[in-house]
């Protein structure tokens, strides 16, 4: 069975290909924004002189179409694809463009045809959160980039690797191997996305693995993870590795990130970024060099918090994988949370959206299984040994319970029949058991 993955390496290239590297991604947004230009003028042209008879035909389901050869020429010269864009741009290149690949233009085009795609089939549909009217793209945008299809050579070098980019025809100057961070991996490869972020390079290359080599090895373990704003939950404990106060409580190998300062760092140049946009109560500023350059260092502070918690979140999955076979976690909502003002922040920085994407990639392609709990399950509000639901007013808020007096992270169950009647138990710890429960009992993954 094969396996798809993406893998990303960082670029160290010299002078030389550092410009050449700018010169690419320059170019691949001017290809894109010429595309986009004549793909509108093409369309304008094309709703201007096409017969009724032909939008009636292509209304109808593909397989039920019938032109006439004049129909189909006229459909071919006149109606707007990526192939018919690419066409013209070619046919109008400039000699300077001779100079940088051709790919870079035939890629450009293809996004773009993807793109308009997207759009017209989320408009058919009606789609609540449909792909938007495709934009152009400007040079502000913090990554820019492009993508080869052919001509990119990887290969190992001592603990490192090398790129070779494919020469141009028509190009003269120096040309030379680009370090990348890591060795490539023996699969076979796609189309590589390259791309430039606050001045360092990144190729994203997508992999896929006829016979891969399974990361998990079965322990017989198994185990919900109850996510929190400061902590995650599951059988080994409560792990605080994305908290600002991170205290070292997550393992030693992958440590706790201490995002404390970043953040700190982060309220400061926004600041300084407010004082430098206000001048007598009105907004100036905006193109001044100072307000530039601390807009600059906020997002370099942005990217490395990034960086840190991305990182941090990539060893927790993995850790999970590696240690148990099966898996619970909660379908959150997490736009619904970002909405209070309670705890929007804490939300946003505690990644919930992501912990699940990694996670549900990662148990796949490892064969670990991933059991979803439904958004209106329980988890926190049944007791873990009994069965027993709180509803009305004996529900735990995020303030606690009013009626009983408890705090907001404990859970006290009230049924006499039960073990742990009346005994205070850790909120989180509770539903970290209650999801673990749902592994094995799907039938109670619905709200009850």
């Amino acid at each position: 069975m094969a396996i798809k993955g993406t893998k990303v390496y960082r670029l160290y290239p010299d002078a030389t290909m550092s410009h050449v590297l700018d010169q690419w991604c320059d170019y691949r947004r001017y290809c894109y924004n010429k595309a986009l230009e004549t793909w509108n003028a093409t369309y304008t042209e094309y709703r201007m002189t096409v017969s009724p008879e032909i939008i009636a035909e292509l209304k109808k389901p593909k397989k039920e179409r019938q032109f006439t050869k004049e129909q189909e020429l006229f459909i071919s010269n006149y109606y707007p694809t990526a192939a018919l864009i690419q066409k013209k741009l070619t046919a109008s290149k400039q000699s300077w463009e001779k100079q940088i690949s051709s790919r870079i233009l035939q890629q450009a085009c293809a996004d773009l045809g993807k793109s308009f795609k997207k759009f017209a089939k989320d408009k058919a549909t009606k789609a609540k959160h449909g792909a938007g009217r495709p934009k152009f793209q400007s040079k502000k945008e913090k990554r820019q980039g492009f993508k080869l299809n052919q001509g990119v050579v990887l290969s190992a070098w001592n603990d490192h690797g090398r790129l070779t980019l494919p020469i141009p025809q028509s190009y003269k100057g120096e040309w030379h191997s680009i370090k990348i961070s890591e060795p490539p991996e023996k699969a076979k490869m796609g189309t590589v996305s390259f791309y430039r972020e606050h001045g360092r390079y990144y190729m994203a290359v997508p992999y896929t693995y006829e016979n891969p080599s399974r990361v998990h090895a079965e322990t017989g373990r198994k185990t919900g993870v109850d996510v929190n704003v400061s902590h995650f939950n599951d059988e080994d404990g409560a792990h605080y590795f994305l908290h600002k106060n991170g205290s070292g409580k997550w393992d030693k190998n992958i440590g706790a990130v201490k995002l404390d300062k970043i953040y700190r760092d982060i309220k400061h140049q926004q600041r300084i970024m407010a004082r430098k946009l206000n001048e007598n109560g009105r907004i100036a500023g905006r193109r001044s060099k100072s307000y530039q350059k601390a807009r600059i260092k906020l997002q370099k502070l942005n990217e490395r918090a990034h960086r840190m918690q991305d990182d941090a979140m990539h060893k927790y999955t993995t850790h999970l994988v590696k240690e148990y076979d099966a898996i619970c976690i909660e379908d959150l909502d997490v736009k619904g949370m970002l909405m209070s003002h309670v705890a929007s922040k804490g939300v946003h920085r505690a990644l919930f959206g992501r912990f699940r994407d990694y996670l549900k990639y990662k148990c796949k392609s490892a064969g670990v299984k991933l059991v979803i709990a439904n958004r209106f399950y329980p988890s926190t509000q049944r007791c873990a040994v009994c069965g027993n639901v709180k509803k009305d007013d004996e529900k735990i808020t995020l303030s606690g319970n009013k009626k009983h007096g408890t705090k907001h992270n404990e859970y006290v169950c009230y049924n006499k029949k039960c073990p742990n009647c009346n005994k205070v138990v850790d909120r989180d710890v509770n539903a970290m058991m209650n999801l673990t429960f749902l592994i094995d009992h799907p039938k109670y993954n619905k709200a009850l």
